[in-house]
């Protein structure tokens, strides 16, 4: 039996190609060398910051079931009474979401936590302190996020297989963390950029006017930051629900969306 040769990134063969490249031009002029060496720099910084360019991991970032199904996904909760309230509207439209949760937002509310899994939706890892800045730390401190994260919530009787990491950012050092823990990175393909629910006016005309079949749309279950209360958010979110059920499109859990499951 032969074996396998060992997979490689799209960032790993363009790295390889524009080494070469690099090398080769050395010899007849070593400042485009640099500026070619430089590009791939930019490059791969720049890809971060696209996650569904799959540059540097396979990232699910969309369905592709091609028919009119979106999935529902929430971030940064649970958060009292914000989550327990959107629960209930998910309920009020018979609707599955997953929630992607921090392990120290789930510490504070394991309650929340079981309650959210006895109404049959699904539990995602977000990292345990939702830094921002969490891929531009070391190896072992995005192991380490992603990790305690996980014992958290096993501790709560979730094993969770997806991660979505803060703000969206990736780096070269999550495929391997993420291979070693035994999980994949899941981000979204409908945001309305309300920064955390920072900007909430809105929200419901910026998801429906790009929502498209097998999206998977993000939202954020925590207070609003900005001059709007939690009865605008809610609203918001319920004028989400009616005009994708009015547009004709069918919410289904996130597992069905992508053929994956995440508990």
């Amino acid at each position: 039996m032969k074996n396998k040769l060992p997979f490689r990134s799209p960032a790993e063969i363009t790295g390889i190609i524009i080494l070469i490249i690099a090398a080769a031009v050395f010899f007849v002029n070593s400042l485009l060398a640099i500026a070619i060496a430089l590009f791939y720099i930019l490059l791969c910084v720049a890809a971060a910051f696209f996650p569904q360019s799959n540059f540097y991991l396979p990232v699910i970032s969309r369905g592709n079931t091609g028919k009119n199904f979106v999935a529902l996904t929430f971030d940064d909760g649970p958060t009292e009474p914000i989550t327990r309230q959107i629960l209930a509207l998910l309920d009020k439209y018979s609707v599955k979401a997953t929630f992607f949760v921090s392990g120290v937002s789930a510490l504070k509310h394991p309650e929340i936590i079981a309650e959210i899994i006895a109404r049959g939706h699904t539990i995602g890892n977000h990292s345990f302190n939702h830094n921002p800045f969490l891929m531009l730390g070391s190896y072992n401190y995005l192991y380490q996020e992603i990790f305690r994260a996980q014992e958290v919530l096993k501790k709560m009787g979730v094993q969770t297989f997806a991660f979505r990491p803060p703000v969206g950012i990736i780096s070269p050092k999550l495929p391997s963390v993420l291979n070693k823990q035994g999980m994949f990175c899941l981000t979204f393909s409908c945001y309305a950029s309300d920064a955390g629910n920072r900007f909430i006016k809105n929200l419901s005309f910026k998801i429906l006017k790009k929502v498209k079949a097998d999206d998977i749309i993000v939202l954020h279950d925590v207070p609003p930051r900005g001059k709007e209360d939690s009865a605008f958010l809610l609203q918001e979110v319920e004028k989400i629900l009616q005009g994708i059920i009015g547009k004709g499109f069918k919410v289904v859990p996130l597992s069905t969306l992508i053929g994956k499951e995440i508990n």
